[in-house]
């Protein structure tokens, strides 16, 4: 997509469908590709048809998930010819079943967007979020104990600056996100097992799997409070959260993520105004410019759905008072999805996701 202006913006997703070098080991003690000629060659596949879908993208920021091994980034991105023009952020899985999220942003051209030092992985949830012996004061009068306290994939934040001739945009937080899946939860059943998983296994896998994605967007929302909520009005916190989060755009969880902001309709309505915690969804600023727009990044069971997003807060929604860019479009990235042979194409089982924003700053306000 061509730039208008070097302090336009796009963010990507993609999740990578267990991107692991040949002889890795993701899930289980069996490589995905073995390191023999045949699974040396499927490999080779799956580098080329990652690498082309990163060019398709053509996005400044790119969120991955799914990530097993930073070599294997490091290999898309030659094989794309990008290696050069991008920093990457990534690092090898600590362990089986434990896939990490990374980020590639694009280095300066004259006014790119360059990558600014101090990223890091958070693992646990913020001092004091825990849910310990909590007591209902109304129904059913219980007490509530959880003790997840870390996320199940850690989260990585970095900060970046978009470059260009003229007044400098601010600094942009960016976090990286992989919640849990909708799937069931893998549980010990060592002995002692515990009587849910005697006589409702199925029903408790499925249920801890709820039970933590709900935790772990509550536990970045409590994050996200602490860097975009200010006592000063006029002070700004570009955030931006990007990831697979395993859940419609509507849902409790995503609901939860985002603080729900107010979306402006009417022209003379004060709504959107100011948002000092709240995230735009992408798509749903696309919807509300296209009705008949159609947003899926995952097929399950033939139901489609909304699982990869890019939420974004008030410096990127148009009618915020603090607006420094505004929304020019989302696209999604998913007609493999409908092949039944797309992950022997080396595929991921996920569509991506671009939004594109113009450098727009609100001007200066005449009065309300």
């Amino acid at each position: 997509m061509p730039r208008t202006n070097m302090r336009d913006i796009s963010f990507a997703t993609f999740n990578l469908l267990n991107l692991q070098i040949p002889g890795g080991v993701t899930y289980s003690n069996k490589p995905p590709y073995p390191d023999d000629n045949e699974g040396r060659a499927a490999y080779l596949k799956k580098i080329k048809w990652t690498a082309n879908q990163v060019k398709l993208l053509d996005s400044e920021v790119v969120a991955f998930q799914e990530l097993w091994s930073k070599q294997a980034l490091v290999d898309v991105f030659e094989e794309a010819g990008l290696l050069g023009e991008y920093d990457i952020v990534a690092r090898d899985a600590p362990g089986r079943g434990r896939p990490q999220v990374a980020l590639a942003v694009q280095k300066d051209r004259s006014g790119g967007s360059q990558l600014l030092d101090g990223w890091k992985w958070i693992e646990d949830f913020p001092e004091g979020f825990n849910f310990d012996k909590l007591r209902e004061s109304d129904g059913a009068e219980e007490e509530i104990t959880v003790t997840i306290n870390n996320f199940s994939r850690p989260v990585l934040h970095a900060i970046i600056q978009p470059e260009g001739s003229g007044p400098k945009p601010p600094l942009i937080s960016i976090y990286v996100a992989h919640f849990k899946s909708k799937g069931p939860a893998r549980l010990s059943f060592a002995d002692p097992k515990p009587e849910a998983l005697i006589h409702y296994a199925k029903i408790t896998k499925s249920a801890v799997s709820h039970i933590r994605r709900v935790m772990e967007a509550g536990a970045m929302r409590a994050m996200l409070d602490v860097v975009m909520k200010s006592e000063d009005d006029e002070a700004i916190s570009p955030v931006v959260v990007i990831g697979d989060l395993n859940d419609d755009t509507l849902s409790v969880t995503n609901g939860l993520l985002s603080d729900q902001p107010v979306y402006r309709f009417i022209e003379k309505s004060r709504a959107g105004l100011t948002s000092d915690k709240g995230l735009y969804s992408t798509e749903r600023l696309q919807q509300y410019r296209s009705p008949r727009h159609v947003y899926y990044t995952h097929i399950y069971k033939n139901k489609l759905e909304s699982l990869d997003h890019i939420f974004v807060s008030e410096e990127f929604y148009d009618h915020s008072r603090k607006r420094f860019w505004s929304f020019r479009e989302l696209e999604v990235f998913n007609d493999h999805l409908n092949r039944e042979s797309f992950e022997d194409e080396g595929a991921s089982d996920h569509g991506c996701v671009r939004a594109y924003f113009d450098w727009n700053p609100m001007p200066e306000q005449k009065g309300d």
